[in-house]
């Protein structure tokens, strides 16, 4: 066993291992969208689309082959992904508990939307890798009190089959009546090929939390690789068939980690200082870090006049600072084909996912909050009475 500079534990691998991006962040940011954004097609403005420096270029006047579905959504579906060509919804029922939950999903050309799996706790955002989907599971008593249970799940989106990964439960003591206080982690599931990786918290004394992240593979999910635990702050944030993306945290210092799961050697990509955690850039922009390929990106500045990403290729140790093309950006989001992001005045960035360079196949006309998830790109556009969601593919 060893140590971060900061106290936290890292164990070395001594056993046999659905973000789209804030979910109530996105459902906020489209459902406000300018007036613009919200008139049909043939009316919309064009969004500027921002190449990789501070100055936005012009996407191209005509549209690239490829292939595109809308569906309807309702107020309840609050995040979506793409499935090989399929869209895919995560619903929530607000209220008290227990919740109604659901993951449906569309095929092209029209849909339906069908239910493939159904719960009666609160989903977590949720993560969609080659037709299965990650899922984290909350569940409270009625009666409140602040004691609440996690389970992770994974789901195949053809069959609805569910597999559980692991489960947790808070007591009361936990509670801290609605935040405020010091950081300490957080549940949280990604999923990659053929391994999953989540942190399960571990109650303590006091009601104190540490939060333990684990990997297993996903044919034995009983068969865990624990990684390492901190009581400040722990998160996978990206696994692939290699490695594992993730960050560990300390209380003056956040690190990010890369490490190989064949052999458990790993190493820092990054190290940055812990602030005023409720300003920010009080805590490190790759505390929400993304895998893309051999990169490793993230906002570095996502509320600065002029924002900017970083990104890290993993393999050949290369760096680059990339303007993020607006001010106030936020929900950067990567998928096999894309990286995208969007910022204030519906400024938003495409790029390539293995170069990062501008890419060459997205439409020119975008909706609102264009996001990558697999081999396509999502947007919304804002209808009589609700929103619809679009999946386009590139030939």
């Amino acid at each position: 066993m060893r140590k971060s500079d900061d106290g936290a534990s890292l164990r070395g691998d001594d056993s046999p291992m659905l973000r789209i991006t804030a979910a109530l962040t996105l459902f906020i940011l489209v459902a406000c969208a300018p007036a613009t954004l919200g008139a049909p097609p043939s009316q919309a403005a064009s969004p500027s689309v921002a190449a990789p420096t501070p100055t936005p270029a012009t996407p191209s006047a005509s549209p690239l082959p490829g292939t595109a579905f809308t569906m309807p959504t309702d107020r309840e579906m609050v995040t979506f992904a793409a499935d090989r060509g399929a869209l895919v919804a995560f619903s929530t029922k607000e209220g008290l508990p227990p919740y109604d939950s659901k993951v449906l999903r569309a095929s092209a050309p029209s849909g339906p939307w069908q239910t493939v799996y159904e719960s009666d706790a609160h989903f977590l955002p949720g993560q969609v890798v080659a037709g299965r989907v990650a899922l984290g599971e909350y569940r409270a008593p009625y009666q409140g009190g602040g004691a609440y249970s996690e389970d992770f799940t994974v789901i195949d989106l053809s069959t609805g089959n569910a597999t559980a990964v692991d489960r947790f439960a808070m007591s009361a003591a936990t509670f801290r009546g609605g935040g405020g206080g010091p950081r300490r982690p957080v549940g949280s599931v990604v999923l990659g090929p053929d391994r999953v990786a989540w942190t399960r918290l571990i109650e303590g004394p006091g009601g104190s939390v540490t939060g333990e992240l684990r990997v297993a593979l996903l044919a034995e999910p009983g068969r865990v690789t624990p990684i390492g635990s901190s009581p400040e702050w722990i998160a996978a944030l990206g696994i692939d068939a290699r490695r594992l993306l993730y960050v560990l945290g300390g209380k003056s210092e956040d690190q990010l980690h890369v490490r190989d799961l064949d052999n458990g050697v790993e190493r820092i990509v990054a190290t940055g200082p812990v602030g005023d955690q409720q300003v920010v850039g009080g805590i490190p922009g790759f505390n929400r870090a993304f895998l893309a390929g051999d990169w490793a990106i993230w906002l570095d500045t996502p509320g600065a006049t002029a924002g900017k990403v970083r990104a890290v290729n993993l393999a050949s140790g290369e760096e680059r600072t990339i303007g993020a093309g607006g001010s106030s950006c936020d929900a950067l989001s990567v998928g096999t084909r894309y990286v995208s992001w969007y910022c204030s005045a519906n400024a938003f960035v495409i790029l390539d996912t293995k170069t990062l360079e501008p890419t060459r196949d997205a439409p020119s006309a975008i909706g609102a909050a264009p996001t990558a998830s697999d081999d396509a790109l999502l947007w919304f556009t804002v209808v009589p009475g609700g929103r619809t969601v679009t999946l386009f593919r590139p030939r």
